[in-house]
């Protein structure tokens, strides 16, 4: 026993028992209920597809440079067919940057148009309430309630 614990023999103290605690079960949310949640993603996503075609749009100039320098050291008809693709290829990723802020700001009009409160209230007594409601229900669905008083 000395040589499993020499530490606790070296300072004549008793060694520590540890205590295993259960472990609990991990809690799992569903966050995709969640607006914040879903306008985060939304806003997160929105940037890095941003960059990433900002970083499209960035490499195929340096691109372009360089096989337009090709292309006139040459005078290959091949390389500027490629000049011309890649030129094709720079052109609709500034489209699809374009299109990208038309569908963040879709997305962000369609979470305004949701919140939207419709509070409505009557001005005026029961009975004319009573004659609101019975001309815009049937009659068979309507329920006539006899009040002592006007009896």
């Amino acid at each position: 026993m000395a040589d499993e614990n020499p530490l606790e023999d070296a300072l004549n103290i008793e060694p520590k028992k540890e205590e295993k605690l259960p472990l609990r079960k991990q809690v799992e949310v569903d966050l995709s209920n969640f607006p914040d949640k879903k306008l985060f993603d939304q806003k997160s996503d929105y940037g890095q597809v941003r960059g990433n075609l900002k970083d499209v749009i960035d490499n195929s100039k340096v691109a372009i440079e360089g096989i337009l320098r090709v292309a006139s050291e040459t005078d290959s008809p091949r390389a500027y067919e490629v000049v011309s693709q890649l030129l094709k290829t720079a052109t609709e990723a500034n489209k699809d940057l374009i299109d990208l802020h038309k569908q963040m700001k879709d997305l962000e009009k369609d979470d305004t148009i949701k919140k939207v409160t419709n509070n409505a209230f009557f001005v005026g007594s029961t009975k004319e309430l009573q004659e609101l409601v019975q001309q815009q229900l049937p009659a068979k669905k309507v329920k006539k309630i006899r009040n002592d008083r006007e009896a």
